[in-house]
């Protein structure tokens, strides 16, 4: 089969060809295996990034375009022992969302094994966000359900007092969405309600359709007269990491940043087409492969003050690489101008 390049691909998307993506941004440490990134800004001015491997490693940079450093082992680790979790003598502990309110930060994180459903999100709580200051309360108490995995967790509130929203899935039926309770540290157990699924089957072969996951949202009060709350979340084959070109997912099938837009934050979110998330397979293409940039996914959003700029930071696979198995950081900014995010430079 004829495969068109992906930038081509990425280009076609947006319905252009005069289109030019700009490249991740970073300086630092920028790769080793980076993966599911969570990133935000201290009030002192200092940047903090955290991150699934070591039990949840922990960078900082004067800025988000860093340079970024991290110690070591359990010297740069959230969680060096762990979770106080026990589900399984392989589980890991994946994709950390990190956020601050009621003057501490608080990391949802996920404690999973690769391909499973017995998995837990668990919550821990720091006054500095660094490492060897932060306490670990455990599982936040959701049940287990067939219909997704307890994994990938995203809180969001709009204001101090609003009702705290925990967004998570991936596979199975994908993107669900419940509250918690008014520490952050429980479910408040408020049944889990579907927000966006995705039934469509990629181009090669397999059992399952397209993933969807890594929920984000982020909101924005005043887009043209209209308050708007977007889904973004990653979409396509997860952390494929083959060890040549031959072994790449065909283009358009590979991990990919999408977005969906809501006037609420429960919903109903639909795409730039105008289809429903949830219903009618929904998506619209933020950011996928281009040039060197390979299956970008894991993303969220963070306001840089100093720019006054909303950043997308994600993980990634350098093409220029020729391995394919080492996950970078990086991030672009975004402008939401049109009422939709588009990347920029």
């Amino acid at each position: 089969m004829n495969r068109l390049p992906t930038t081509i691909l990425f280009l076609l998307a947006l319905g252009t060809s005069t289109v030019a993506v700009p490249d991740p941004i970073c300086s630092g440490l920028c790769t080793g295996t980076i993966r599911d990134p969570a990133v935000l800004r201290r009030d002192d001015g200092t940047w903090l990034r955290f991150t699934t491997e070591g039990n949840l490693r922990i960078a900082t940079a004067p800025s988000i375009s860093g340079p970024w450093t991290s110690n070591t082992g359990e010297a740069g680790a959230m969680l060096p022992g762990g979770s106080i979790i026990d589900l399984d003598p392989d589980q890991r502990l994946w994709a950390p969302n990190v956020f601050f309110s009621n003057g501490q930060f608080y990391c949802h994180y996920s404690v999973s094994t690769i391909g499973s459903q017995n998995s837990a999100i668990g919550v821990a709580t720091s006054v500095t966000g660094e490492p060897g200051n932060w306490t670990d309360h455990g599982s936040i108490g959701l049940p287990a359900d067939t219909r997704y995995n307890r994994i990938d967790a995203n809180f969001f509130r709009e204001c101090d007092t609003c009702t705290p929203y925990l967004n998570f899935g991936s596979a199975w039926e994908h993107l669900f969405q419940t509250t918690l309770t008014s520490d952050l540290l429980k479910w408040s157990g408020e049944a889990p309600v579907h927000i966006a699924r995705n039934t469509s089957f990629p181009s090669v072969p397999q059992t399952y359709p397209s993933i969807m996951e890594g929920a984000f949202m982020w909101w924005l009060p005043n887009v043209n007269g209209h308050k708007y709350f977007y889904l973004f979340f990653s979409s396509g084959a997860c952390c494929n990491t083959p060890q040549s070109e031959e072994g790449l997912e065909a283009p358009g099938d590979e991990y990919k940043i999408m977005v969906c837009r809501g006037e609420s934050v429960t919903g109903p979110f639909t795409d730039k087409d105008g289809r429903n998330c949830l219903t009618e397979n929904g998506g619209s293409l933020v950011l996928g492969s281009h040039g060197d940039v390979y299956a970008p996914g894991g993303q969220g959003l963070a306001h840089d003050p100093d720019a006054d700029r909303v950043a997308l930071y994600y993980m990634y696979v350098n093409k220029a690489d020729g391995t394919y198995n080492d996950f970078r950081f990086g991030f672009n900014w975004l402008d939401f101008s049109s009422g939709w995010p588009e990347v920029v430079e």
